[in-house]
């Protein structure tokens, strides 16, 4: 199961990511970020987090990010 790790949104925007937009994502490997992939188009969140999951399938988790 892919884990989302909205850390780094909630420090930057003081607030859970919601509502529509251009979502980053990044995938978490031994503690270091590698390559930003953005949702594509505007999406709400939660349309993104599914596409994340099919986008980052067998990645063991994704930071959120500003």
């Amino acid at each position: 199961m892919l884990r989302f790790d909205t850390t780094p949104y909630e420090a930057s925007h003081q607030q859970t990511p919601r509502g529509r937009g251009s979502w980053a994502f990044t995938t978490v490997r031994q503690y270091a970020m590698e390559d930003v992939v953005f949702s594509p188009g505007g999406m709400l969140y939660s349309e993104a987090k599914k596409w994340a999951k099919q986008h980052f399938a067998g990645a063991r988790g994704v930071y959120v990010l500003p």
